[in-house]
């Protein structure tokens, strides 16, 4: 029997998935079940430049911190460079510090595993009472100590694990049970390691977010209906693309000036 997931054409889960849909259900109706796909900011940018730097780091031992910053701000250049956002600037100046702060955090415990060659790790998982399976890639996993990393980047240090970076844990944790999940949190002043607890709890909560998106879906076989029956929330970040800006003016009548400006 096809289930709902599969007549919308949706064959796995994630955790930005189910994240999305949580923060900007309509946002995440107009990404997969219209296919209208938006950017992403100058901070997003940022993170995965960041990342690249330490993963440079990490698996190249001998790859001085120098060499390492190089890359990553070389990568946010790349990616930014037919980007007129005013946060371009404050976003870069924070690149080459936090590579550095989370180097000299991140390489106490190592080199990471790689998979076929690969530096980041698939993951493919089923999660009882959800009936498609859930996708994802860790950043770093050091099975040697029984530990898989996930590095995330910040301009103010948090204090402790998000609900949804909780969530993106636990569904590592279903995944390679035998493993403590921790979250990196970096800044370019300071980084903060929290280890996930109790990951069964945030797990019923990853199976409740999937059995709303289930029922969600069942109410209508017409993708378009069901992206229409939505209202966004515009004043959010999410809104600030102009792609999903005439996305939003397509699919529910809004005018240009009536959205955020990016």
């Amino acid at each position: 029997m096809v289930n709902a997931f599969e007549r919308h054409g949706l064959d796995h889960l994630s955790a930005s998935s189910i994240n999305l849909f949580v923060a900007q259900p309509a946002m995440w109706a107009m990404q997969k079940l219209m296919g209208r796909k938006t950017g992403v900011g100058p901070s997003a940018h940022r993170g995965t430049s960041i990342e690249a730097g330490v993963e440079m780091g990490l698996f190249e031992p001998d790859a001085s911190v120098e060499a390492c910053q190089e890359l990553a701000v070389a990568r946010f250049n790349q990616l930014t460079a037919l980007s007129g956002h005013p946060g371009v600037e404050k976003e870069r100046a924070g690149i080459a510090p936090a590579v550095a702060i989370g180097l000299g955090e991140l390489r106490q415990y190592g080199v990471p595993a790689t998979a076929d060659g690969n530096r980041q790790h698939r993951i493919e998982v089923m999660i009882p009472g959800v009936p498609v399976p859930f996708i994802g890639w860790l950043d770093f996993w050091f099975p040697d100590h029984g530990i898989i990393v996930d590095l995330k980047t910040q301009l103010r240090l948090s204090s402790k694990i998000s609900d949804p970076h909780a969530r993106q844990g636990a569904i590592y944790h279903a995944a390679h049970g035998n493993s403590e999940i921790r979250f990196a949190y970096v800044t370019p002043q300071k980084v903060g390691v929290y280890k996930l607890e109790d990951p069964r709890s945030h797990l019923s909560r990853v199976v409740s977010i999937a059995n709303s998106i289930e029922r969600f879906l069942s109410l209508s076989d017409d993708g378009a209906a069901l992206t229409g029956s939505l209202s966004p929330d515009f004043d959010s970040f999410y809104w600030n693309d102009l792609g999903a800006q005439a996305a939003a003016q397509e699919i529910w009548g809004l005018a240009p000036e009536a959205a955020p400006q990016a």
